[in-house]
């Protein structure tokens, strides 16, 4: 019987791809050991969705105002939603570049909300390029896993 080979990514000891695999293995692990008898599929979701996140942001350190605005979220939960609505309401970041998707971009970019529009592209561009990444890494996991 021929088997295809697998391909799985290389990865150097400091790329983003290690350190988030590193990280979220050894959240999903923790999470494990934490199994309650009687939690169910939903609140599972939440808290593997939660483990990337954070894994993700945490590789990618202090240096991008997206990661730190990601941790805090997810350490402030449920302070986060009233304080986001109040510095949006205040602001019209519409009329400072006259582009008509800027509210929309910012409501996807973690710390986007206080951001102006360069810094906003900016970010935007590493924050899509780390969610590839993180992409990547987890069906790598799932293949590896599943056979």
């Amino acid at each position: 019987m021929a088997t295809t080979p697998r391909r799985y990514l290389r990865l150097s000891r400091r790329s983003i791809k290690t350190r988030f695999a590193y990280r979220f293995l050894r959240a999903l692990k923790k999470l494990n050991k934490q199994k309650k008898p009687n939690s169910n599929r939903v609140k599972q979701y939440h808290r593997v969705k939660l483990a990337a996140y954070a894994s993700m942001a945490s590789a990618v350190g202090s240096k991008r105002a997206w990661s730190r605005a990601l941790l805090w979220k997810i350490r402030n939960r449920g302070l986060t939603r009233t304080l986001v609505k109040k510095r949006v309401d205040e602001e019209n970041p519409r009329e400072e570049t006259g582009f008509g998707c800027t509210n929309e971009l910012r409501k996807l970019v973690p710390g986007g909300e206080v951001m102006n529009f360069y810094n906003l592209l900016d970010e935007t561009a590493d924050y899509i390029k780390c969610l590839s990444s993180q992409v990547q890494v987890m069906r790598n996991i799932l293949d590896l896993f599943s056979s």
